[in-house]
């Protein structure tokens, strides 16, 4: 984990690219974290809480096994049933979640030993499914069954020690899911197989209700409360393993589908399972009729929809609002309070953005610098208000002669800047002529106030500041030559030349 940590910090250097692919070290940590650490794909907590969890379940299987093993060896039922009678987890299904366990641990650890390690448990586990199924299947006697006394076996007609037909599945789904993790393929199969696995658990949960209810199933009251239970923590802890990769990475995503995926799914597993034992329970301990049990039971499964779809109603809600105070904030932030334009923040990025349309699409556009001529001794004659004046005038101006997809800003002092997309060099001088009309026409109340423009259409290869630099050296030449001037760029540079 800590290794996890310092790569998700950069402190490491990115694993190599490939699905679950870096060789040796903390395979499945190390490399799950540096693809959390791409930004806008996974939250990184998220990522670290999932592999923690992972770990956890390991811990968790080997701990349940030794316990339950120690149940058998001692005598002590309690240690391998949850409800006292009911049908207890066997001996060999314990080694099974033991194995389980020690699969899950040490594809988490580095170094070609632990890997080996983890693949023999895999195998292990998947082979112990496939026995006892032939011994199901063939009536064959492998000698796995028989290593403590087994008293549930006559009372359930079944052979002693063995555990049921879908614990047996489970054992080999969960051994084919370590082994797709040890090779590093086929990841999406890890998924399918997972998924069958939870489904093996989640039936097994929710017919323990009918077992509650003493209406027993001829299969799945065979399945132990506390073996499906860690089928389904198994199934979770593997998915856990790589959370970037295949269906998990949908629940680690740093979006509000990954937010949804989080809060939505776990409880739309368990809440059958819930459902089933609260109301055969009620049903059974109350004497209350199917019907009525039904009923509560259709109540409470509407209501909790109910409640689901409400609460994502009003997650969406709040995202909503804090879209739209996020929009206020980012216009504040580029908005230019005195003209209404855009600032330099918000032009800075308008003309990135349309750079990289004509890289890739060709897409031509023209800058335009606005500078007004002799500003500074208007300033000091009229004073700073009618400057200000002035400056919102000049905004209202470039709006007018602007088109929809035209961006203006107030690129600095008396200086502005327009951005013309689709729009060549005499399409730009056109637009630059209809400003300077513009000040020619408008009514200034302490006399005529003109403006020199500079045009420049931006050329191929070229960086932001090379096209504002063509456009300002052709604002200053129009400065230069008597101010009130349209310059453009290019005409610069065939005179130059």
């Amino acid at each position: 984990m800590k290794a996890a940590a310092r790569r998700l910090k950069g402190h490491e250097p990115p694993c190599p690219q490939g699905v679950g692919g870096c060789p040796g070290g903390t395979r499945l940590a190390r490399c799950d974290a540096a693809r959390a650490s791409r930004p806008g794909r996974c939250n990184a907590d998220v990522v670290r809480h999932f592999l923690v969890f992972s770990r956890v379940v390991g811990l968790l299987l080997i701990g349940v096994a030794l316990s339950v093993l120690l149940g058998w060896s001692r005598g002590l039922v309690m240690l391998a049933a949850v409800v006292p009678g009911q049908v207890t987890m066997k001996p060999s299904a314990a080694i099974g979640f033991l194995i389980a366990g020690g699969a899950l641990l040490l594809a988490h650890h580095g170094g070609r030993a632990a890997r080996a390690g983890s693949t023999v448990c895999s195998v292990s586990l998947l082979l112990l499914g496939a026995a006892v199924l032939v011994q199901y299947l063939w009536g064959a006697d492998l000698g796995i069954d028989h290593l403590f006394p087994d008293p549930d076996a006559g009372r359930l007609g079944r052979p002693p020690g063995r555990m049921a037909e879908l614990a047996a599945v489970g054992f080999m789904l969960l051994g084919g899911i370590g082994l797709l993790m040890a090779v590093d393929r086929w990841l999406w199969l890890r998924d399918f197989l997972a998924l069958g696995v939870i489904a093996i658990a989640m039936v097994g949960l929710a017919s323990y209700g009918v077992t509650l209810a003493g209406q027993r199933g001829e299969l799945f009251s065979h399945l132990p409360i506390l073996t499906a239970v860690l089928l389904l923590l198994g199934a979770l802890g593997w998915m856990s393993a790589t959370p970037t990769v295949g269906l998990t990475r949908v629940a680690t995503a740093d979006s509000l589908g990954g937010v949804l995926a989080r809060r939505l799914l776990l409880p739309s597993l368990l809440l059958p399972a819930a459902f089933s034992f609260a109301f055969k329970a009620l049903q059974l301990r109350s004497g209350v009729s199917d019907a009525f049990a039904l009923a509560l039971a259709a109540l409470f499964t509407g209501g909790t929809v109910a409640c689901l779809i409400w609460w994502v109603a009003a997650l969406l809600d709040r995202i909503e609002r804090h879209r739209d105070e996020f929009k206020v904030l980012r216009d504040h932030a580029t908005t230019d309070t005195l003209t209404g334009l855009i600032n330099r923040r918000g032009f800075d990025a308008a003309i990135s953005e349309l750079l990289r349309r004509k890289k890739h699409f060709g897409m031509p556009f023209s800058l335009l610098l606005v500078d007004l001529d002799s500003f500074k001794n208007y300033n000091d004659r009229f004073g700073h208000l009618a400057g200000d004046e002035v400056l919102q005038r000049t905004g209202r101006i470039l709006r007018d002669v602007m088109r929809p997809l035209d961006v203006a800003a107030r690129y600095g002092g008396e200086e502005f800047a327009v951005l013309l997309p689709e729009a060549g060099i005499t399409a730009a001088a056109a637009v630059a002529t209809r400003i300077a009309e513009k000040f020619h026409g408008d009514g200034w109340p302490n006399g005529p106030v003109t403006a020199s423009i500079g045009v420049a259409e931006a050329m191929s290869g070229e960086t932001a500041s090379e096209l504002i630099a063509r456009a300002d050296g052709a604002l200053y030449e129009g400065k230069r030559t008597g101010r009130d001037r349209i310059v453009l760029a290019e005409a610069m540079r065939k005179s130059a030349a």
